[in-house]
């Protein structure tokens, strides 16, 4: 079992690396430099730390959005390493994979949880072998598919229900929160019409009559 301290801080760490990823995000809009995005990152945190009226954007944020599952945190991590270069970017395929997951999972706990469906997937993390061997299944695929940010989030997820790393027992909240859930729904529809922009660019449309024409 976590320390108080512990869970304290492990908590609000998904607040802090969600803080540090937008002012990663806003120094990149100034320069593809690294030294921006590394003061862009510095620079939000240190001024979510500054109490307002008593309250730290910190706090605040954190009230809003509680603790972040390891799906978040990890996609944090995915995202901001990469973009400070202290890790190497991780394969397309393998945040794909990641976040359709992480979509469907979304798609199978929060409606159900809201009474739109005649169960409540939930409390299968409380007890039961059901969700732990639907992740182990999920772990398995991403492996096999070469996509380690999958096997890792799972791993993550389960190592920190292990060790209460957070005050809830229930191991949905250590795999998926509904912040996640959303950005890769949002992340899906604007990668389609990325996708389906590029499929109707002229350039596209005239490549793809070339062929067309020349077996008439």
């Amino acid at each position: 079992m976590a320390s108080d301290c512990v869970v304290w801080l492990a908590e609000r760490s998904g607040a802090v690396l969600l803080i540090a990823a937008l002012g990663i995000l806003v120094g990149g809009a100034f320069s593809r430099a690294r030294v921006h995005r590394v003061i862009g990152a510095t620079l939000l945190v240190g001024l979510s730390l500054v109490p307002l009226g008593g309250v730290s954007g910190l706090t605040f944020l954190y009230s809003v959005i509680g603790p972040l599952s390891l799906a978040s945190l990890v996609g944090c991590a995915v995202y901001i390493g990469p973009a400070l270069e202290v890790t190497p970017a991780p394969l397309r395929r393998s945040v794909l994979l990641a976040v359709v997951l992480v979509a469907m999972l979304g798609l199978v706990l929060y409606p159900a949880s809201l009474g739109l469906l005649p169960w409540d997937p939930y409390r299968l993390g409380f007890h039961g072998l059901w969700l732990p061997v639907a992740l182990i299944i999920i772990a398995a695929i991403g492996a096999a598919m070469n996509a380690v940010v999958v096997p890792l989030w799972i791993a993550a997820a389960a190592a920190a229900w292990q060790v209460s790393l957070f005050a809830s027992r229930n191991l949905w909240d250590y795999v998926i929160d509904p912040v996640v859930w959303i950005a890769s729904l949002v992340f899906l529809v604007v990668a389609a019409i990325r996708r389906t922009k590029r499929r109707l660019a002229p350039d596209a449309l005239e490549e793809r009559r070339k062929p067309m024409e020349g077996t008439s």
